[in-house]
């Protein structure tokens, strides 16, 4: 049996989630940032909130329940795995973003985009284009 190359971005997207997991906490311990910095960014200084990891565990759980659905029903095709590529690639951004210099209107865009593409993977599963 061969594995759906939906597990790879599905696989990338955990690493991204377990990456952002350690690097808040190991910033905040060893990376030097002052209090205003890591207010900045929506942390509370001294504290456990980390917002980025917040948004990596909502959002997408619908894009790993879509995933698992494409690849039960023997959907996982060219397009949809296409989908979950760019899916990931927005989280990804917008975590950097989030992560780094932290300017609202990019992170706020990247967010929006990301789910128009897992909207997008929803409505493919569902409505799949004509001819199929």
């Amino acid at each position: 049996m061969t594995q759906s190359p939906l597990f790879a971005p599905m696989g990338v997207l955990a690493g991204i989630t377990f990456f952002v997991l350690l690097f808040v906490p190991a910033q905040r311990m060893f990376g030097g940032r002052s209090e205003a910095q890591n207010s900045a960014t929506g942390d509370i200084p001294g504290g456990t909130h980390n917002p980025n990891f917040a948004d990596l565990l909502e959002m997408p759980v619908l894009f790993y329940i879509v995933c698992l659905m494409a690849i039960a029903a023997g959907r996982g095709d060219d397009t949809m795995v296409w989908l979950a590529w760019v899916y990931v690639a927005l989280r990804a951004a917008h975590s950097a973003v989030h992560l780094t210099y932290d300017k609202r209107s990019h992170r706020t865009a990247l967010f929006a985009l990301s789910n128009f593409a897992v909207l997008a993977m929803w409505v493919f599963f569902f409505l799949p284009p004509l001819g199929n």
